[in-house]
């Protein structure tokens, strides 16, 4: 009887001396730096914090700037009138998924994403500019490759509902129309611990 109540204090007094390193992966939680490499290609930055919990929960916090892709501008019906040139000027962005294999594992996610864009909007030909905010909210995906044990390459693609909530999105009374609903992409590279 003294060896086994001896034998069960050793044993709980090992247990509670387990350092983070020796925890297997899947019951740690990871914390990472990404940016979407697309925006660099866009005249502009970003970066993005996120924490991935054990039980596969992730959230992520980021900021960035781009220019708006011609195609998107070229978009607008009045695109021939007004020549539009547009810039986001900052962006901060919430994403809240689902990593289905967990932290620092290749795998899908899942979630909902929040984007609060500053646009500012220039036409030449009507010699003028404006500036709004739209936030944009829906659900986004994408999937976790890694690379080694830190590195990773996460693509994603969302579908967002959007809603100017300050400013104009006119010049000279030329309505730069933007879309109720609408499709985003990124590519993040990151590291995490």
């Amino acid at each position: 009887m003294v060896f086994a109540l001896h034998f069960g204090v050793a044993r709980l007094a090992s247990a509670q001396t387990t350092t983070l390193d020796q925890l297997a992966p899947e019951k740690r939680a990871s914390i990472a730096v990404e940016t979407d490499i697309l925006s660099y290609f866009l005249s502009g930055y970003s970066i993005m914090a996120n924490v991935s919990l054990p039980n596969k929960f992730q959230a992520a916090f980021g900021i960035g700037s781009y220019d708006v892709p011609d195609f998107i501008v070229e978009g607008d019906p009045n695109f021939d009138v007004a020549q539009w040139q547009a810039r986001v000027t900052s962006v901060q962005v919430l994403r809240v998924t689902y990593r289905y294999r967990g932290p620092r594992k290749s795998g899908p996610a899942l979630g909902g994403v929040i984007l609060n864009q500053h646009w500012q909007l220039e036409s030449l030909p009507l010699d003028g500019d404006t500036t709004f905010r739209e936030l944009r909210a829906g659900l986004t995906g994408g999937y976790y490759f890694h690379i080694g044990n830190n590195f990773y390459i996460y693509p994603t693609a969302a579908i967002t509902y959007n809603n100017v909530y300050s400013g104009e999105t006119s010049v000279a009374s030329t309505n730069f129309e933007t879309d109720t609903f609408s499709p985003n992409a990124s590519l993040h590279v990151g590291w995490a611990w």
